[in-house]
């Protein structure tokens, strides 16, 4: 049974464009990825995910991992029979952002579109992501595109491109089944999404932003099973941060 899961006022309308009449909605950067993992006998993708994060129109952000705020939505599954259901679910988030975001990144995400295409019926947002994807860049409207594992120097590893940005991530697992797919999906598209917005100047930090507190923070009553240790870090990072934990939605984030 394919589940999905968000901390957004609005999940189906992340960029408020129906909420908002007059004044221009504030500007998002949307990262997705794809969690790869056997499912049965098959190795498709277990979980989706797309994170947001709010940009100032005119300077780079400075955040810590106290102030940092991040939406997202995200589905997971155990049945390899409801990947078209989770296709739908990227088809979706994708062809808002590409309508609506500032920019769009991913990593190597050329395969991450393919695998959830296949065996699929054409899905315009999945279709159309991945003919601009090769031609990545600015485009008159619609998001700028950016691919951490080639548009960075050296085609780094996300891992890398991680340290590079001094972020460390929370979790090294890279494959997992159902619920725990999920969490790891979020974490990757955050890490993604922060390793875009760094190398562009549209965030800055001091020192190293650990992925770990912030996702804590912002998923904690959001998504399944939390580990032990993103537990503690829930109730510590709130202890010292005096943010009430879970309140970062996109919609409120204006």
């Amino acid at each position: 049974m394919m589940r999905t899961y968000t901390n957004m006022t609005w999940p189906d309308d992340p960029y408020r464009t129906g909420q908002q009449l007059y004044r221009r909605p504030v500007p998002r950067l949307a990262a997705f990825t794809a969690g790869p993992t056997a499912l049965g006998d098959r190795q498709v993708p277990a979980a989706v995910a797309m994170v947001y994060l709010p940009l100032h129109r005119t300077q780079a952000m400075s955040v810590t991992e106290q102030t940092l705020t991040f939406g997202f939505r995200a589905a997971s599954t155990d049945d390899p029979e409801d990947l078209p259901a989770l296709a739908m679910v990227a088809d979706l988030d994708l062809m808002q952002a590409r309508r609506h975001a500032a920019v769009l990144a991913g990593h190597l995400l050329a395969s991450d579109l393919a695998a959830l295409q296949a065996g699929n019926a054409a899905l315009r947002g999945l279709a159309a992501v991945e003919r601009e994807w090769a031609a990545r860049g600015k485009a008159a409207g619609r998001a700028a595109t950016f691919d951490c594992g080639l548009d960075l120097p050296q085609a780094p590893s996300l891992d890398l491109a991680c340290q590079q940005a001094d972020i460390a991530a929370g979790s090294g697992a890279d494959e997992a089944d159902g619920g725990e797919a999920v969490t790891l999906a979020v974490e990757r598209a955050l890490m993604i999404a922060l390793v875009c917005a760094r190398h562009q100047g549209r965030y800055e930090w001091a020192g190293t932003l650990r992925t770990g507190p912030v996702l804590a923070a912002a998923t904690w009553d959001c998504l399944p099973q939390p580990a032990t240790d993103t537990a503690a870090l829930t109730s510590q990072t709130a202890a010292q941060s005096g943010i009430r934990v879970g309140a970062a939605l996109p919609g409120n984030l204006n």
